[in-house]
């Protein structure tokens, strides 16, 4: 039996693990024995609420022999038992593919009082695979550790299942198994229709093939349009290579497909720098080709007299246009037109792509989380000092009425008075600092325009009365403060109140700006067909258009694009955009003769 965990982290939700196990498209039957989709979503939301970084545990066990259903349901609750699981709470899946059966296991991380135990987990999975096997009288199958299993059945008084699995350490040292790829990474490729195993034996041929020559093995993969590349990985096994195809699914990596050592596979790139690379002939047959066709066809067109003049005549209508960076190689009025026309659209641009100054500060990207941090990192320092006040003023009631109780002592009326001053005062103070944090949260978050005022301690006699009603409206705030995990609701709350407060006003900015932008587009539309003359204008329209161009007349030009499409749409509803024409410029009106004529 083949077990394999897997942990799902909270950040990445339950649907991929839910979509798999629940509905899998390539089972010949799914059979739901525990769970739900909805458990498995309520568990990645316990593990968000209780800040666990992993919200899910996925066990997939594929028995190598048959087994009933009650069968693969007594080992899912030998694992629940394991990791100190809740039987009660888990998702247990059975597929059928292929006339075999398989279970799908998955547990919530957060056991309601702990988190499931993760400890040597391989190790313990692997123990609990191999006693099911003894038990049913199944082949044992052998695993990367059967020597820490051996010791474990040993030390549980296992000594017939020891024995059995100490028959399959093998005498001599060799490498442990490894798996040839992830079932993370057989899901991706499932998902982009991709044969994973079939790969992966035709790798091994290659391999076989080339007999121990990564230029030869190359040269194969080269032919299935794959290429073996260095890894990503910068912290360890820098030198580890991996196979991928021309679309970049990763197949997987060398050793792993090939079962070769790191150090072997070393020596053989060191043996493959130090040979010539094999010569690939093809690139240069294709450019061949590619080249005496472009020639023939060339050849062809220059002896055609016809081809010839169209080709002159097309030149002769093309404008002579060049890129910005080269200005002074144009006339000058093609300088002050294309001056004008950059001008405009950066304008356009910059209307476009304003963006409100919360949007600029805030950003889209920071989650409630990160928001409710900064803040808590932020108010650190002043919710310490309130912890402390308030500690001085329990001090300070706690001897107040020490000195209610004694009856007969000296003095007695005068030292509760000075007492009584003194609780006055740390309960100013507490109110003094929770004041300050109030305020500062609100105008830190937006929700508040008014800067807070810096702390005043000690507090002055004329408020402490002032600060004293204001701690006793505050009396939840301040227990709610006071406890961390309740301080950080309630600034995730604040938080989401400004977020909406914030996508308010941007909302309602970006509304007011509708004219204006409506506006910019209009104009960028303008430009770019200014740019780039689309095929339906006439031939006489375009000679002026280029004409005004060549003047330097942008605004003249501009206006011929924008009568031109408003005579495409006569018929214009009053709420569609209307294109704003510009009056006719000074150097329209000293324009050749025939263009005065064809523009009237």
């Amino acid at each position: 039996m083949i077990v394999q965990e897997t942990r799902i982290k909270s950040s990445s939700g339950h649907q991929a693990v839910s979509r798999h196990v629940l509905s899998g498209a390539k089972n010949e039957s799914i059979r739901l024995i525990s769970g739900s989709d909805y458990l498995l979503k309520d568990w990645m939301k316990e593990a968000k609420r209780e800040g666990i970084r992993y919200g899910l545990r996925h066990i997939a066990f594929n028995p190598s022999e048959a087994m009933t259903d009650q069968q693969l349901s007594d080992f899912a609750g030998d694992i629940c038992r394991e990791l100190g699981a809740d039987p009660e709470r888990m998702t247990f899946v059975i597929h059928q593919k292929d006339g075999k059966t398989h279970g799908h296991l998955l547990l919530p991380e957060w056991q309601e009082d702990h988190v499931l135990s993760s400890k040597f987990s391989w190790v313990r999975l692997e123990k609990l695979a191999r006693l099911t096997e003894v038990r049913l009288g199944h082949a044992l199958v052998p695993g990367r550790h059967d020597k820490a299993i051996v010791k474990a059945l040993k030390e549980g008084g296992e000594h017939d299942a020891a024995r059995k699995v100490e028959a399959l350490i093998p005498t001599e040292k060799t490498p442990p198994p490894v798996a040839a790829y992830t079932s993370q990474a057989r899901r991706m490729a499932e998902r982009q229709d991709f044969d994973l195993p079939t790969a992966r034996r035709q790798i091994i041929t290659f391999w076989e093939k080339s007999e121990n020559d990564l230029r030869k093995f190359r040269h194969f993969l080269s032919g299935k349009n794959w290429h073996m590349r260095a890894g990503d990985r910068t912290d360890r096994r820098r030198e580890a290579h991996i196979i991928e195809t021309a679309e970049g699914v990763l197949i997987g990596s060398f050793t792993r497909l090939t079962k070769i050592r790191m150090k072997d596979f070393r020596q053989l790139l060191e043996d493959e720098a130090s040979k010539k690379p094999l010569l690939d002939l093809r690139p240069i047959t294709q450019k061949s080709e590619t080249r005496e066709a472009r020639r023939t066809f060339l050849s062809q067109r220059e002896h055609t007299d016809e081809t010839t003049a169209e080709r002159l005549r097309i030149q002769e209508r093309l404008p002579r246009i060049v890129p910005f960076k080269n200005l002074e190689r144009l006339s000058p009025g093609l300088q002050i037109y294309f001056k004008d026309w950059k001008t405009e659209m950066q304008a356009a641009g910059s209307v476009l792509n304003a963006r409100h100054p919360l949007e600029k500060r805030y950003g889209s990207a920071v989650s409630l989380d990160m928001q409710t941090e900064d803040v808590m990192k932020m108010m650190r320092q002043g919710w310490v000092k309130l912890r402390k006040a308030n500690a001085l003023v329990a001090e300070a009631r706690k001897a107040l009425n020490e000195l209610e109780e004694q009856k007969w002592e000296f003095f007695r009326k005068r030292k509760i008075s000075e007492a009584e001053q003194v609780l006055r005062e740390a309960l100013a103070q507490l109110a003094e600092i929770l004041r300050y944090i109030v305020e500062f949260i609100f105008y830190h978050l937006g929700l508040s325009n008014q800067k807070p005022a810096p702390l005043q301690i000690p507090v002055s006699v004329e408020q402490e009365v002032a600060h004293q009603d204001y701690l006793e409206r505050r009396a939840d705030l301040l227990k709610t403060l006071l406890d961390e995990k309740a301080c950080r609701d309630w600034v995730k709350d604040r938080c989401r109140d400004a977020e909406h407060k914030r996508a308010r006003l941007i909302a309602q900015w970006h509304e007011d700006r509708a004219p204006e932008v409506e506006q910019a587009e209009q104009m960028v539309m303008q430009l770019k067909m200014l740019a780039r003359l689309p095929r339906r204008i006439p031939e006489e329209v375009k000679a002026r258009i280029e004409t005004l161009k060549r003047l330097g007349d942008f605004q003249g030009a501009l206006n011929e694009v924008g009568l031109f499409d408003a005579v495409q749409r006569p018929q214009v509803s009053e709420e569609s955009p209307k294109i704003v024409l510009h009056q006719r410029s000074e150097m329209e009106r000293v324009a050749t003769p025939s263009i005065q004529a064809a523009l009237l």
